[in-house]
């Protein structure tokens, strides 16, 4: 089994590994219902014997593990693809990039049909093969609202419940109410316009390409008000009979990832965009998990900084450890190492980009943003925090 040479700007995955500081990243793609039992304990086992035992969950709703050698990457593919945690075909590994309502077939205010939905989709979009030429960042979502309400998920192209029925969302346009079947195929035209138009700007980065993309695809397109994507808190007691446990930065130890797989037992684990894991409800304490939706390290992002990427400039995580606190809730700081912003590629209330010792700090906005205040050291941007963040209500 070879790997292909890694492309940047494409999303990493087991036949794709990118090279970090600390060695090969891999991402491993979460079913639509979810890891099962066994599937946890076999992602614990390529963490601890290919990479350095560093499990993290990504903005996508996936499972990164770092730290392997050009080597280990390859046995761990072998051992990924004989534990059916991975398609077999490259391609067709990139176009599960579909995100899910995390509470899907649990949450009774979630619309019902939500998994049977994102199936098809996925059934669809695997059958054409022309979407090979969409970028590997090129995502789907099948969002079903209820207590994660409509438009928290962040796509590409998203089919959105509505009362009667689904919509399709590509940037800053809409079609109206569809039917399941319909919704899909308009998802999977849209989509191979996409693919045909690859100097497109992707629909959730640039507003100017969906009103291109549905005239090209036959489609009405009506205007829809741009969804915020705000972290929704998916921790602790949740509807369905689960719980959320979240991991600080999104980041543990294999010891710790094979916990939630013991604790996950028979059923599924499934992965969230905001750094938490779903799994059955239970009792017991969660020593280094975050278990109250009230913690402040809900409250900050932080990327792995200079231990793992070569670009980062400081140890961000031990910053935004020190400033949390100072976050007033419903707010979000955003710690980068740099300019990238991997950790929260989205706004922030307040975003730290790291500069050789020092912060550029940006207001309501994300990295790439022109910085409100420069060279700022921690005891500074705790003062800005004090000062510049109110609470909100989320």
């Amino acid at each position: 089994m070879t790997i292909p040479p890694l492309v940047r700007g494409w999303c990493p995955d087991m036949f794709a590994p990118m090279e970090a500081r600390d060695g090969f990243l891999v991402r491993i793609r979460s079913p639509l219902g979810g890891f099962e039992g066994p599937q946890v304990l076999a992602i614990a086992d390529l963490a601890r014997r290919f990479g350095n035992g560093v499990v993290e969950l990504t903005n996508r709703g996936n499972v990164q593990l770092r730290g392997f050698s050009s080597t280990s990457a390859k046995l761990a593919l072998e051992s990924a693809l004989a534990e059916g945690l991975v398609d077999p075909d490259p391609a067709k590994e990139r176009r599960r990039a579909i995100l899910v309502s995390p509470l899907a077939g649990l949450d009774p205010a979630c619309n019902p049909e939500t998994l049977d939905v994102a199936q098809s989709l996925q059934t669809a979009l695997l059958e054409e093969n022309a979407l090979s030429a969409l970028s590997g960042k090129f995502g789907w979502a099948v969002d079903g609202g209820g207590y994660v309400p409509e438009g928290a998920l962040s796509a590409d192209i998203a089919l959105q419940s509505r009362p009667d029925g689904w919509s399709v969302v590509c940037g800053a346009m809409e079609t109206g109410v569809l039917d399941n079947a319909a919704a899909v195929r308009a998802v999977v035209v849209i989509s191979r316009v996409c693919a045909e138009n690859s100097d497109l700007g992707r629909p959730s980065r640039d507003t100017a390409t969906a009103a291109f993309v549905f005239a090209k695809a036959g489609l009405e397109g009506i205007p829809c008000k741009r969804q915020g994507t705000r972290p929704v808190s998916l921790i602790g007691p949740l509807p369905g009979q689960v719980m959320g446990v979240g991991l600080p930065f999104g980041r543990c130890h294999v010891k710790d990832f094979e916990v939630l797989a013991e604790r996950t037992g028979t059923a599924s684990l499934r992965v969230t965009p905001w750094r938490s894991v779903l799994l059955p409800q239970q009792d017991g304490t969660w020593p280094g998990f975050i278990t109250s939706s009230v913690d402040p390290l809900l409250r900050v992002e932080a990327c792995i900084g200079r231990s793992g990427c070569a670009k980062a400039t400081a140890d961000v995580v031990e910053t935004a450890l020190a400033l949390a606190s100072d976050v007033p809730p419903g707010c979000v700081l955003h710690v980068s190492g740099c300019i990238k912003g991997c950790a929260h590629p989205r706004a922030a209330d307040m975003t730290l980009v790291a500069d050789n010792g020092h912060y550029e700090v940006v207001r309501n906005g994300c990295t790439t943003d022109t910085p409100s205040w420069h060279d700022r050291d921690i005891p500074q941007i705790r003062t800005l925090l004090r000062h510049e963040l109110k609470e909100t209500q989320v």
